[in-house]
């Protein structure tokens, strides 16, 4: 008998979860996909075959397992493939299975193992999904044939994230938005940082050793499942915490998939929601690799009617944003960051072409986004103009302006920041606008620390505080208040 190595995955998860419209359902079809790779669904399809020593381990959006021949492993595929179909019609299955070759590293068989799955996914062959035949009753929402078990007896065995005691999830988009009375929401996407170098890390310590590889393996994977939904649930609470006489919570899970994280929240919290899920995260570590975690966070604020599936994928392109901005800080991507959009009208293709409306019109840029959320303290000491590309600052500027100056014509500040610089400092004469500018300050030094050293700076060396709109930061010269003033309608803290 030879070994044989096999790798399942769901594909298409993101055209299977966003099928339907509706909130709850999303979510349940994300738990679905989680659970059809699971080890308790393994043992509901294929009792008399799977054992728990055929799991590898299960994460990165795949679940790998080993057989002791391959003929054992097909009949596996068939019944796990055939009762997932048979379940939940439309998830789209596929398996890749090879013969463990001794002459290789752990490493090198599992990698050509998702070589290989890839291989066979890019020519969309062999892949298993139940094909409606005509003659099925459709569902109303997605079109999809509809089932005939009901909700319930589908979910059996499926475990979905629990709201905090006293506390209910909304069903649906429009429930949600209710909680606040906002006509936005916003979809937050949180993927981890640099996951594949800690596999590696694994895989080198392992070396030949394929027992001490899977135990790592899946004590790793297990460890990140753990880990992030804490972080979920702690920032749960204190979403709770900020709204006591709220029976329905303001956010919402829709995929708690390993590292990849997606929640919906009304849209006055989705920004600090997603800095406390970072910050929470932050101060854990994996119990496997011992080492703490970094995430970045992508956050797109849509109204309510807008379609989900485009505001999910906008807030991944964020977050791919805000992971290039962290790692171009640090090379070892041990910073938390985040990047966001707020939509007020029909979106451009890409992020690209959305921020080509934030040039100004003598070449600067509006926004200081992404911004830096942890920084851990063993990273390089960050140039101090980078202070104000962080959520810190971000967060006490919007605060000051929403309880400052005449919100109109803080509004119209907006116009005059598009012209440029010459533009606004013209707008900025204007007394009870021109004393605007001490927010900018004010947010600035709001560290004690900060503080005295500015002022030590202003004894010793002469230094003055920098009142402008515009700083050169990074080698471009940006607007330090857009940011906050786009915010200040669609802001609301969180704890202090």
């Amino acid at each position: 008998m030879q070994k044989t190595l096999m790798i399942m995955e769901v594909s298409q998860k993101q055209a299977y979860i966003f099928a339907s419209q509706k909130l709850q359902q999303n979510a349940l079809r994300s738990a679905q996909i989680n659970y059809v790779t699971s080890e308790e669904f393994f043992l509901s399809a294929a009792p008399e075959i799977y054992h728990p020593e055929n799991m590898v381990y299960a994460g990165g959006g795949h679940t790998v397992l080993q057989f002791d021949d391959s003929q054992q492993a097909q009949q596996f595929a068939a019944r796990v493939t055939k009762t997932a179909m048979m379940r939940f019609p439309g998830i789209e299955m596929f398996v890749r299975k090879i013969p463990y070759n001794h002459a290789k590293t752990p490493r090198e068989n599992l990698c050509e193992l998702t070589r290989q799955l890839e291989e066979k996914k890019a020519r969309r062959a062999g892949a298993f999904f139940h094909q409606a035949f005509g003659v099925e009753t459709l569902d109303p929402v997605d079109f999809s044939p509809r089932q005939k078990n009901s909700v319930a007896e589908c979910s059996v065995g499926i475990i979905m994230p629990e709201p905090p005691q006293g506390a209910e999830f909304a069903s649906d988009f429009s429930e949600l938005a209710q909680t606040q009375g906002d006509n936005f929401l916003a979809v937050v996407h949180v993927d981890g940082n640099a996951m594949g170098n800690r596999v590696n890390s694994i895989y080198q310590s392992a070396q030949n050793d394929w027992d001490l590889c899977c135990s790592s393996l899946r004590a790793f994977s297990e460890s990140i499942q753990k880990d992030f939904e804490a972080a979920f649930q702690e920032m749960l609470q204190q979403v709770q915490q900020a709204f006591p006489q709220q029976k329905l919570l303001p956010v919402r899970p829709v995929i708690l998939a390993g590292d990849d994280v997606c929640f919906v929240t009304t849209g006055s919290i989705g920004l600090e929601a997603a800095r406390i899920f970072l910050q929470q995260l932050a101060q854990k570590v994996n119990d496997q690799d011992k080492k703490p975690y970094a995430a970045c966070a992508g956050i797109a604020l849509v109204h309510t009617k807008f379609p989900f599936y485009q505001a999910y994928e906008l807030a991944e392109e964020l977050c791919s944003n805000a992971k290039k901005f962290g790692a171009s800080l640090d090379a070892s991507k041990r910073i938390c960051a985040m990047d966001w959009h707020i939509a007020f009208g029909q979106l451009k293709n890409d992020l690209a072409q959305i921020r080509e409306d934030y040039a100004t019109e003598d070449g600067g840029r509006l926004e200081l986004r992404p911004v830096t959320v942890v920084i851990p303290p063993e990273c390089a000491k960050q140039p101090q103009e980078l202070d104000l590309r962080s959520y810190a600052f971000f967060r006490d500027l919007c605060l000051r302006v929403k309880s400052g100056a005449v919100r109109s014509k803080v509004k119209a500040l907006r116009n005059a920041f598009k012209q440029g610089e010459l533009e606004s400092t013209f707008f900025l004469q204007d007394k009870q606008i021109h004393d605007f500018l001490y927010c900018g300050v004010d947010a600035e030094y709001a560290e004690p620390d900060k503080q005295q050293t500015k002022f030590e700076q202003i004894i010793r060396h002469g230094d003055t505080f920098e009142k402008s709109a515009f700083r050169s930061i990074q080698g471009e010269r940006r607007c330090i208040f857009f940011d906050a003033i786009e915010m200040v309608d669609h802001f609301e803290k969180l704890g202090e």
